[in-house]
């Protein structure tokens, strides 16, 4: 009975020790909120990409792999580029932006139908 008890309590150790430590590494990433800055043409399902930053890293999510797919990340203050990246037959991209500056920081997104911008921090 003893056994069976300490068995239990360590896994139930081990869970909360596993489960504040991901809550701590999701606690800085952010939900990069994009706008549509172009007209969609056709009456397809468009395809709503998802970014997330947590610094020095952002990762565009496509949902569904695209036949191409354009990055270009611009300085807010400046609009100086400062990646750009155009990738085929992609569902994911991760970019890292270590060596960049703290600061605000602009994503666009092109598609082949649609493009998408949002404004984001590097911390």
């Amino acid at each position: 009975m003893k056994a069976k008890f300490l068995l239990l309590l360590l896994l139930v150790i081990l869970l909360q020790v596993n489960t504040s430590s991901f809550a701590r590494e999701m606690k800085s990433a952010r939900q990069i909120e994009l706008s549509v800055t172009t007209k969609v043409q056709h009456r397809s399902i468009p395809i709503v990409p998802i970014a997330i930053v947590e610094s020095p890293m952002v990762s565009i999510d496509l949902v569904v792999p695209v036949t191409s797919v354009t990055i270009i990340i611009k300085d807010a203050e400046t609009e100086e580029v400062v990646y750009s990246s155009t990738d085929l037959n992609v569902q994911k991209v991760n970019i890292n932006l270590a060596g960049e500056e703290k600061g605000k920081y602009i994503v666009e997104i092109q598609l082949p139908t649609t493009s998408y911008a949002g404004e984001f921090e590097l911390d």
